[in-house]
């Protein structure tokens, strides 16, 4: 089963979006936790009405700010209690096929990472690398204890995701796959 960490701040058609992209999935071993950087009622009562228990909603009552990292970093150590974690954003949409893909590689591999159609390239293709400025939160899924042995450090920066891409990289006995699809298309 996998996590997705959701952090939103005032999206309401992207919350639209992303969260029909997990309803779709073909395969339903995920779960979801929306961190919210600010109380939005509009995701609050999208998550009510949708009524999935595997959809969670948490909120900050004032902005933390720094693009939803410490809000991540709170999700991934009190929150994720599956094998595997994907730490995302709500302007964020998975094709059907995405946590099937993943899931069918976490038996054999610690880290799995894919390309994504991302909007700061024009949207044009993301062929991810597993190093600072060649990867985006969202293109990758992490074995959860392993997310958690690196934590999210380095929360005000903008290369936050590639830095703690960069952290599992270092561990030697990590498995690591790239999944050769385009999974993602980020907003």
């Amino acid at each position: 089963m996998i996590t997705f960490i959701t952090a939103a701040y005032n999206e309401k058609k992207e919350a639209n979006v992303f969260l029909n992209s997990l309803l779709l999935q073909d395969n339903p071993n995920w779960k979801c936790v929306v961190y919210a950087d600010v109380p939005n009622e509009y995701i609050k009562n999208l998550i009510l009405d949708i009524n999935d228990n595997r959809i969670i909603y948490y909120q900050n009552d004032l902005k933390t700010g720094f693009w939803g990292h410490k809000n991540r970093q709170f999700a991934l150590q009190n929150l994720v209690d599956t094998d595997f974690v994907l730490q995302s954003s709500i302007q964020d949409y998975y094709l059907p096929i995405t946590v099937s893909s993943i899931l069918q590689h976490s038996k054999t591999h610690d880290f799995i990472y894919f390309d994504c159609i991302h909007n700061g390239f024009g949207y044009n293709v993301l062929s991810t690398s597993p190093k600072v400025c060649h990867i985006d939160w969202g293109c990758f899924a992490v074995r959860t204890d392993i997310a958690k042995k690196i934590d999210i450090t380095n929360t005000e920066s903008r290369v936050t995701d590639g830095i703690f891409v960069e952290n599992c990289m270092k561990i030697s006995s990590i498995k690591v796959l790239k999944i050769n699809k385009i999974l993602l298309i980020h907003n």
